[in-house]
């Protein structure tokens, strides 16, 4: 670093910081080219099977590794010799640009031998996993493209285009999410989430410049999300997503018979189906039969009959909303009960006082109600598994909040791959916060 002058003429010290951390970045970016320049040269050694100047008659016959050759097609060590260095792009990373010289490998057919070095580099390789992982946090965070070049200006990786963001975003987009289950969860909490596309409607425009272009408009399109729960040990995970077109019964149970090929079923360890209630799922789970009872979900059955419940328009909008309040509190009164048969009677209670002046919030009570009340005999199977895991889909609601926060910073999604690269996005941090706790 520069010293400072003795003399008595004003010293700008930020300059001489920037300078002095450029320079100690340069250095840096230079140890780790030759680091990884180092450890390129050791694969090779390696896949030849000597060091330098050892000859290949020291090398055995049977001897096999990575290396093949692309003429020949042969991968035996002995018929492999170095050929020198071939200067390719720099690397970007997060501490700048690392300049490297890929070795080369020749066989005795003279052909080029191909080398797999693995997590070091690879072919066409122009940024590094540290800066995709940087720009994939960027992403988790709702940030939009330009954001993202702005916060790029303060760091060394260099100026990205657009597209190159974009398409280091989409990458998770081939995680594929209906893999085989390793083991099936006793619960499972079914949801969908809706989102706002842009797809062509069919009619033509053109722009400035005079060319035809699609006309897109907004449509709203389901995300269908089933979450298997552990009660046991608090494990939660997601287990398979799909993007529908609608919440008809069709759509469902395209899902549902996706989880049904993974083997969850009741006969590996099913026991509890969580769900909201809607028309066209209730209409899919009597078609995929999964072998498990099924629980109404009790956050969505009292916000209906809170919804349902009037109040006299003679009243102020604050004495309404005691009114709504007082009355809401007996219905909600009906599942805090510590056995079945209080339930019962707590329900026949309400029936019988509201139904004449609440004939609304009564149909919403009487409702399937049977099926809100399916916990009292999970409980009595599993005396260790607590309510808390059987009468909601809050686990699975906190997961939806986080794909909410996506879904309005971003208004609409373009295309089905960025769609498809936020669920798995946000369904890999998900996992990974799980594992933390």
């Amino acid at each position: 670093m520069d010293k400072i002058p003795e003399s008595c003429s004003p010293v700008n010290a930020q300059t001489l910081f920037e300078v002095a951390l450029d320079e100690a970045v340069q250095t840096l970016c230079q140890t780790l080219g030759a680091r990884l320049q180092a450890l390129l040269v050791a694969v090779v050694s390696h896949v030849a099977g000597r060091g330098h100047y050892a000859r290949r008659q020291q090398v055995p016959a049977r001897l096999r590794r990575e290396g093949k050759c692309c003429r020949c097609g042969s991968r035996q060590s002995r018929r492999f010799s170095r050929n020198g260095f071939r200067s390719r792009n720099p690397l970007s990373t997060l501490w700048g640009e690392v300049a490297i010289d890929l070795p080369r490998v020749r066989c005795e057919c003279g052909g080029s031998v191909k080398i797999d070095f693995g997590d070091l580099i690879q072919p066409y390789q122009r940024i590094r996993a540290d800066v995709d992982a940087q720009i994939q946090r960027w992403g988790s965070m709702a940030m939009s493209l330009r954001q993202m070049r702005q916060e790029l200006k303060h760091l060394h990786i260099g100026p990205l285009a657009m597209r190159t963001l974009n398409k280091r975003l989409h990458q998770l987009a081939n995680l594929d999410p209906n893999r085989e289950a390793e083991d099936v969860p006793p619960i499972l909490q079914v949801d969908a989430i809706w989102i706002t596309r842009l797809r062509s409607n069919g009619e033509v425009r053109r722009d400035r410049k005079g060319r035809k272009r699609p006309v897109k408009g907004r449509f709203k399109c389901p995300i269908m999300i089933a979450m298997g729960v552990w009660p046991d040990s608090d494990r939660c995970e997601i287990l398979s997503w799909r993007l529908g077109e609608s919440e008809s019964a069709e759509e469902w149970v395209k899902f549902l018979e996706i989880l049904e090929a993974q083997g969850i079923r009741g006969e590996n360890g099913l026991k509890l189906i969580i769900h909201d209630g809607g028309k066209g799922l209730c209409s899919a789970l009597q078609t995929v039969w999964f072998d498990a009872q099924q629980q109404r979900c009790l956050f969505h059955k009292l916000r209906n009959i809170y919804n349902a419940i009037r109040t006299s328009d003679n009243l102020t909008a604050k004495q309404r909303r005691r009114r709504r309040k007082a009355i809401f509190k007996d219905f909600r009164l009906i599942w805090e009960a510590h056995r079945y048969q209080t339930v019962l009677r707590r329900y026949l209670k309400v029936v019988r006082a509201y139904r004449p002046s609440q004939p609304e919030a009564v149909a919403a009570l009487r409702r399937d109600f049977r099926f809100t009340i399916t916990y009292y005999d999970l409980e009595c199977q599993f005396p260790t598994w607590k309510r808390k895991y059987l009468r909601t889909t809050s686990r699975l609601e906190r997961f939806n909040r986080r794909l909410r926060r996506r879904t309005r910073a971003a208004n609409a999604y373009h295309s089905e791959i960025g769609v498809k690269a936020m669920l798995a996005q946000e369904v890999c941090g998900f996992h990974v916060a799980q594992q933390a706790r």
